[in-house]
């Protein structure tokens, strides 16, 4: 986290916790994080604390936050790197692009198979049964994208 990240956050904790014990309640950290942009989830504070149920500290707290700001900077990469085969603006990939890009480029290029394996997980995580991409060879890279940090 940045300075100005930190002294946010830590003004932000410190006014929810009006006992001033410098611990919050799930529930507190959850109404916190809304206030503050992000949603609070049982993987979160596992992260800092074996019990789910226990309150967090302002460090815990400050943790679970640098872990979601690295996060949101890897999306925002990542988002930058698929716009580039976006060439409309739709939001919308070629998967046949991809494919050839991703069995190219790089250090270690995909093969055939470990390409399909990618693809074939955002088909199965999509809300449809049937998904467009299947058909029309787009993918939508922003959901995409949200498979890829959810793995």
């Amino acid at each position: 986290l940045t300075e100005e990240q930190e002294r946010e956050f830590t003004e932000a904790f410190y006014h929810m916790d009006k006992n001033n014990t410098g611990l919050l309640w799930p529930f507190e950290l959850g109404v916190l994080m809304r206030s503050l942009g992000h949603t609070l989830t049982d993987e979160d504070i596992r992260s800092v604390k074996a019990d789910v149920e226990s309150p967090v500290s302002l460090a815990d707290f400050l943790v679970i936050m640098a872990k979601r700001e690295q996060d949101i900077e890897l999306q925002e990469k990542l988002i930058r790197a698929f716009a580039v085969f976006d060439r409309d603006g739709s939001g919308f990939i070629s998967t046949d692009e991809l494919r050839t890009q991703m069995m190219s480029l790089g250090t270690a290029p995909y093969s055939e198979q470990e390409f399909e394996t990618f693809v074939s997980e955002y088909l199965a995580e999509a809300p449809i049964k049937d998904h467009p991409a299947a058909e029309d060879g787009l993918m939508d890279y922003g959901e995409f994208i949200k498979l890829m940090l959810r793995k």
